[in-house]
């Protein structure tokens, strides 16, 4: 499914913003929220589109299946799927113990140092060029 510009240039802004925090990861549905689109889908492609161009990395994190307490405890944080498929782990808060698949896995995306570098020198030369056109 195809974004608007509008709906492009708003999940660019949400990125740009993540780029100055201390935030360390987000999901997808952040940036859905944010930017008001209607397609998880569409959000997914362009994240998929940064990562590809270097801006954004792809993590994928081992949550708790555990259902009857609705526990959902991060438990591991990996860059390949391949890595924690069916290997057995632990959850610490709950103790559930079970055999990580597909569907224990949620992705999850991180910004790489270099955009977050190339986006706040960017800020830089925008409130320099600021300050000169003030004086």
């Amino acid at each position: 499914m195809a974004v608007t510009l509008k709906e492009r240039r708003e999940m660019e802004k949400f990125i740009e913003l993540l780029a100055f925090s201390t935030v360390k990861s987000f999901y997808p549905t952040a940036v859905l929220k944010y930017a008001q689109i209607d397609s998880l889908e569409a959000v997914f492609d362009f994240l998929i589109r940064c990562v590809e161009d270097g801006e954004l990395k792809l993590i994928w994190e081992v949550k708790c299946t555990n259902d009857e307490i609705i526990c959902a405890r991060k438990l591991l944080k990996v860059d390949q799927k391949a890595t924690v498929l069916n290997k057995n782990v632990c959850c610490d808060i709950c103790g559930k113990e079970f055999t990580v698949t597909n569907y224990d896995l949620f992705p999850a995306f991180e910004i790489t140092q270099e955009y977050r570098d190339l986006i706040r020198e960017d800020l830089k030369k925008k409130k320099i060029c600021t300050w000169i056109k003030l004086s």
